[in-house]
């Protein structure tokens, strides 16, 4: 069955959350490359102001993804959603006006609240999606949104100048809108109550220690984590010091190589369409963890390959397979979090996992600059190989007890 075909099937709100989710990532990828740039060059403060800014960003989606959590199970997925997209659109127009690193560091800390916020989006996902194509939507959101970034991306870069501050003004306050627009928008997503959810506007008490007791979803949690940290997380970071550092790649192949990496995943997504939806969420994790080995084994390859042309087409195909990875990847993790929790728990569950990303999102970067700064690029790729290699199996093995045994196959239906 086509892609299309399943668009077609898809429940009006589902098919609204990927247009919503279009809208929101187009502008992200406005400002995204440009704090570093903004705060040192167009504000003239020094380099560890963004980086804070960074760091505190990523400090407040860790403590913002919680108590979204929390929100959820109580109050539901969308007008939780429809919060964090205010805070979001707080702190990106905090950086529009700020002038010092205060403003910096606490439009960080709101924005990044915000972000941990939309934990809730994922739960609002799953909610909407029919049950046998949540890989499916997980999957195409994550596609529409690499494709959204990537054009906000070519916009800013048509439009910014280190001479015009206002240019980047206009983009924090242009992403900022887009995220006031979609949580408006959001009033017209009607949200299903899955089965055995109480009718009740007021959902049953939980905690968080319902899900830390949950030993599959723990491991679940360990292992998509420790991936994500070793393959996502090192984009930009690890990757690109190496392959501008150790494999010859020149910035601007950089520039072609991630923009190959965006083609794998949108060409992936529509050729193993029929694969992702057949497939049992752990099989995907499997999947993604092994074809990321593969791709760092190439990358490994390609630096000691003599003559440029053959070490470009290995670096290309290990970018090609890392794009097929990442579309397992967030077809089916995402999917296995949803499938493990309770109607009642599903918010605390999405939390929990966005928590683990933002650690994994911080890891990564901390141990590849530790690793590639020190001349260690080589045995750090070989790492990160062993290590996916090394998940892989352990969710191959462990597989069918991270799902519940009376969890239904993701078929077409």
């Amino acid at each position: 069955m086509s892609i299309t075909t399943d668009l077609r099937r898809l429940p009006r709100s589902s098919r609204r959350l990927l247009l919503l989710n279009l809208v929101n990532n187009l502008g992200t990828g406005l400002v995204m490359p440009f704090l570093l740039v903004y705060v040192h060059e167009v504000r003239g403060l020094d380099v560890t102001v963004a980086t804070t800014a960074l760091t505190v960003f990523s400090g407040g989606a860790v403590l913002g993804a919680p108590l979204a959590g929390r929100l959820v199970d109580r109050a539901g997925a969308r007008p939780v959603t429809v919060v964090a997209l205010v805070v979001q659109a707080a702190g990106y127009a905090g950086y529009a006006f700020a002038t010092g690193a205060v403003g910096f560091v606490a439009a960080g800390a709101v924005a990044g609240l915000g972000v941990g916020g939309l934990a809730a989006w994922y739960a609002m996902q799953a909610e909407c999606a029919p049950e046998g194509l949540v890989s499916v939507v997980f999957g195409l959101s994550y596609s529409v949104g690499n494709t959204a970034m990537g054009l906000g991306g070519v916009v800013a870069a048509a439009v910014v100048s280190v001479g015009r501050p206002v240019t980047f003004q206009a983009l924090y306050l242009a992403d900022a809108a887009s995220c006031l627009l979609v949580a408006v928008l959001l009033r017209g997503v009607r949200v299903p109550e899955r089965a055995g959810t109480p009718p009740s506007p007021r959902r049953p008490r939980t905690s968080y220690a319902v899900v830390y007791r949950d030993t599959g979803f723990l491991a679940v949690l360990v292992v998509g984590g420790v991936l994500l940290a070793s393959s996502f997380a090192q984009l930009e970071s690890g990757l690109p010091a190496y392959l501008t550092q150790e494999a010859g790649v020149t910035p601007r192949q950089l520039g072609a190589v991630f923009a190959l990496d965006t083609a794998a995943v949108l060409v992936s997504q529509v050729l193993l369409h029929d694969l992702l939806k057949r497939s049992r969420p752990t099989r995907l994790v499997v999947g993604a963890g092994g074809l990321w080995a593969g791709s760092w084994s190439l990358l490994l390859l390609a630096a000691g390959w003599d003559g440029a042309v053959p070490r470009l087409g290995l670096v290309a195909t290990a970018v090609i397979v890392f794009g097929v990875a990442s579309t397992c990847f967030v077809a089916g993790m995402p999917a296995l979090v949803n499938r493990l929790a309770r109607p009642e728990t599903r918010g605390r569950y999405n939390a929990a996992w966005s928590v683990a990303k933002s650690v994994g999102f911080m890891a990564g970067p901390l141990t590849a600059g530790a690793c590639v700064g020190a001349g260690h690029g080589k045995a750090y790729l070989a790492g990160l190989g062993v290590v996916c290699a090394a998940l892989a199996l352990v969710q191959l093995l462990s597989g069918t007890r991270l799902e519940p045994a009376n969890s239904p196959k993701t078929t077409g239906g």
